[in-house]
């Protein structure tokens, strides 16, 4: 007799029990002996049958209890979290990992609804994971939100559902993804720094594969670009920067595709009117391979500006030092050109052709004078003196200097309205102005022919007029200088006032004329105006504020024999022979008794043995051993009474402020003029 499928045991022995009873009527019913034998062995085979049965139901038996226990482990040490819920969220059942995963006992979490272990601002995340469950039948995608421990911490976790046929129930699978989730988060991190670390830089940086595409570039190179993020991918590098097919010349990333090496180098982009500073580095794979090239580009074109201001500023001080120089030596020159020429006209008749020669040398010689304080003011070593004139007689004499220097082939044209005014301002500004803006007009007109034309007059300038801001309306002085020349587009004209800008040819200016006249002019509270089109020559218009009141004319030189005279005793001191001899004749034809000498320790000698035999001294500043300024210190130990003059070419050592407060009683620049030098001596002796 054989268990049916789904029979229990109980069935089972009520169904024997009924066959027993069976078996015993039908052997009280049995007709013979065999057949009562032939009952009892069935019976018996029935009993071993039932003992076999027995057995293989205790061997399953134990093997379901191993497969439980089996089964029980892995459930419940597995090492995701599985929990069974109800159609309303509840949990039904629960393995030991989602308990610890949540830190509450496995009995405590059941009939739990499993949104009390989500974090609050995962609520509505899980709220739609739920609904979805319920649409597609537990067939969900992973649902990745914070989970909620009993000791308030929360951690990350992935829920998986899986469906139970048959059953409206849920098996969820949790997984903790913590350490996942912040190497994701620290990854993401890492990534956005070095996103805006990327973007912050202020380089144009391009990263580029081996044939130099670009895959990727920094904001700074698409602002500098001026394109959409991402334009420049796929584009050559020598493509955007440069605008043409092949790579530039000096390009660094060749030299770093060929040895791997970083390069570096400066390239300058015409058409971009742009210097960079170029680096150039590999990116390599795990197996060594060039996987990309780091391509920086700096933009040093200011840099490199300033870089040649600096150095024009330098070769500027040097000619500076050199002009001071010169200006020593040739201030001795003209001195005795000037001096020798004053006596020589002295003896000439009025109507003498010699005399109008050496009129004229004089003239030239004064000029001269004037063109020496130009450079001593250019190079810094003298100070610009203000004062009231009326700027057409400057302008003439400039004009003049000028017509003995430019071709013969340029015409000059003077509109000098003598009744233009007055400015205040010092004279050697305004004629290097003039000198200036017509050198550069006459360099404007090619194979040295046209027409300069200079004017000069009075306008009201109003505040309806297109003047600059910081210009205070009012009259002005307006000078202007128009030439024939090739003119300027107006991409030349915003840029002709900029220091060593230029657009001469190498060996025709220095670029710095003009940026000189703006310096000029604006310390003047004045402006400029500027007209030119290409090919139509140009006029720039030099406006200064005017005076209300008209400065007198200087009067005419003081004749010789007009000037003051004296009999004192005078000792001049200069290391130039020619000087010292110009001197002593000039101040002996005044009546003066002189002592001369080239040396000052002479000079200190004489006054230690003879001091009282003197009423004045006159002395160079720049002379070997003693310094006019030492001489006068040591004379003044000697004798604190005794008048000095000093006299200087150029010093960088001393100013008049500093030579007058160390007791000297005039400080006077050379070349002297003889009428000066003369007033000068009679004024000091008085004050004596």
């Amino acid at each position: 007799m054989a268990q049916q499928p789904g029979e229990s045991a109980q069935e089972l022995r009520q169904r024997a029990e009924e066959m027993l009873r069976q078996s015993e009527d039908t052997l009280q019913n049995a007709q013979s002996p065999e057949a009562a034998q032939q009952l009892l062995h069935e019976l018996r085979v029935h009993q071993i049958e039932l003992e076999i049965q027995n057995e293989e139901l205790r061997r399953s038996q134990h093997d379901m209890d191993v497969l439980r226990a089996r089964y029980f482990d892995l459930y419940n040490l597995a090492p995701v979290g599985y929990i069974t819920l109800n159609e309303q969220g509840r949990i039904v059942e629960a393995n030991l990992t989602s308990a610890n995963l949540l830190g509450v006992a496995r009995s405590e979490l059941v009939k739990w609804p499993l949104s009390h272990f989500i974090f609050s601002e995962d609520q509505d995340r899980y709220y739609l994971y739920c609904k979805q469950l319920t649409e597609t039948a537990g067939r969900t995608d992973v649902c990745e939100l914070r989970m909620v421990r009993a000791d308030g911490s929360f951690f990350w976790a992935n829920l998986q559902a899986i469906g139970i046929d048959e059953v409206p129930e849920y098996r969820i699978v949790i997984s903790d993804c913590t350490r996942q989730k912040l190497d994701e988060i620290e990854v993401r991190a890492s990534k956005e720094l070095w996103e805006k670390t990327f973007n912050a830089m202020p380089e144009i940086i391009t990263i580029q594969d081996n044939k130099m595409h670009i895959v990727r570039a920094n904001e700074a190179a698409n602002q500098f670009f001026q394109v959409e993020p991402g334009e420049l991918n796929g584009k050559y590098c020598y493509e955007v920067f440069s605008g043409t097919s092949s790579p530039c010349s000096g390009c660094p990333q060749l030299k770093t595709l060929k040895d791997r090496g970083e390069h570096f180098a400066v390239i300058t982009h015409e058409n971009r009117g742009k210097t960079f500073y170029i680096s150039s580095a590999l990116i390599s794979t795990e197996n060594g391979d060039i996987q990309y090239i780091v391509h920086v580009a700096k933009d040093v074109t200011e840099q490199r500006k300033m870089e040649e201001e600096l150095c024009q500023a330098h070769k500027m001080e040097a000619m500076g030092t050199l002009a001071g120089g010169i200006a020593h030596d040739f201030n001795n020159i003209l001195a005795a050109i000037l001096g020798f020429s004053e006596f020589a006209i002295r003896d000439l008749p009025e109507d003498s052709k010699a005399r109008e020669d050496i009129e004229q040398v004089i003239s030239s010689g004064q000029r001269a004078v004037e063109l020496v304080k130009q450079i001593l003011t250019f190079s810094r070593k003298a100070e610009q003196q203000r004062h009231p004139f009326q700027p057409h007689v400057i302008i003439k004499e400039a004009l003049k200097m000028l017509r003995s220097i430019l071709p013969t082939t340029i015409a000059i044209e003077e509109h000098i309205d003598p009744e233009s005014g007055s400015i205040f301002a010092d004279p050697t500004s305004i004629h290097q102005i003039v000198v200036n803006l017509c050198t550069n007009a006459y360099h404007a007109m090619d194979n040295e022919k046209g027409t300069l034309t200079v004017s000069l007059s009075r306008k009201e300038i109003h505040k309806e007029d297109s003047i600059e801001s910081d210009v205070v309306p009012g009259s002005f002085v307006k000078l202007s200088i128009q030439d024939t020349g090739s003119g300027m587009d107006k991409k030349t004209m915003a840029r002709i006032f900029e220091p060593y800008f230029t657009t001469k040819e190498t060996g025709k200016g220095s670029g710095l004329g003009l940026a000189v006249v703006y310096g000029i002019v604006k310390t003047l509270h004045g402006f400029i105006k500027v007209e030119s089109e290409p090919g139509q020559g140009a006029t720039f218009s030099v406006y200064i504020p005017a005076l209300e009141e008209v400065a007198a004319i200087p009067p005419e030189q003081t004749e010789l024999k007009d000037l003051p005279r004296g009999i004192e005793r005078i000792l001049v001191v200069d290391d130039e022979p020619i000087i010292v001899s110009l001197n002593t004749k000039m101040l002996e034809r005044f009546g003066y008794r002189v002592t001369a000498t080239t040396s000052s320790k002479e000079a200190l000698e004489k006054i230690h043995a003879q001091g009282d035999d003197f009423d004045l001294v006159i002395t160079d500043q720049t002379m070997p051993n003693l310094s006019g300024v030492e001489l006068a210190r040591e004379i003044l130990n000697i004798k604190p009474d005794m008048p000095i003059i000093l006299c200087s070419g150029y010093s960088s050592v001393v100013t008049e402020d500093e030579a007058l407060a160390s007791g000297i009683k005039r400080y006077v620049m050379k070349p002297l003029d003889i009428r000066t030098l003369v007033k000068m001596i009679r004024e000091v002796l008085d004050e004596n």
